[in-house]
């Protein structure tokens, strides 16, 4: 779909007050052109008026239309360099931002290298496990064991009264 396609429809949504399908449809149109600025400005008016200032901040970044504020909450939000620099997801040349804008990413960039290599995730691959609990499935066995052994109680009854006739 293109671009202005889905820039009707996120209007649609906005006017519509349907905030969270036109956020959807920009982070998802941001994926394809992630270097596009209209998108991330359109992004950032959405956060601000939800009222979600880190976000706000994360993607007015490299925009001219971010305020202090927002950039403050992002930068609080994700106090390693490095993880903001991956959040801004941008891949494109700084010579499509704005002097300020590129020179906020300039900064970031040297910030990021001063304060060293960035940390390896060092966490398990696999996604933790979900605890069961473990009354619950107990009392059900014990359940279905007493209405099994009810069952056969009242089998072996019939079957001795059978017998003893």
């Amino acid at each position: 779909m293109a671009k202005a396609d889905v820039l009707a429809r996120v209007r649609a949504d906005l006017a519509a007050g349907h905030t969270h399908m036109a956020v959807q449809r920009l982070r998802t149109l941001l994926a394809a052109l992630p270097d596009d600025i209209e998108i991330r400005e359109l992004l950032t008016s959405i956060y601000r008026q939800t009222g979600n200032p880190v976000e706000a901040g994360r993607w007015g970044f490299l925009t001219d239309v971010v305020r202090d504020a927002e950039l403050a909450a992002f930068a609080k939000a994700n106090p390693d360099p490095w993880q903001r620099l991956r959040l801004l997801h941008f891949q494109g040349d700084t010579v499509h931002l704005s002097e300020g804008a590129a020179q906020r990413l300039v900064q970031l960039a040297d910030e990021a290298e001063r304060s060293g290599p960035p940390t390896a995730w060092s966490g398990s691959y696999r996604a933790p496990s979900r605890k069961r609990g473990v009354v619950l499935p107990c009392l059900f066995t014990l359940l279905v064991l007493g209405v099994a052994l009810f069952f056969a109680s009242v089998g072996a009854i019939k079957v001795l009264g059978w017998i003893t006739e």
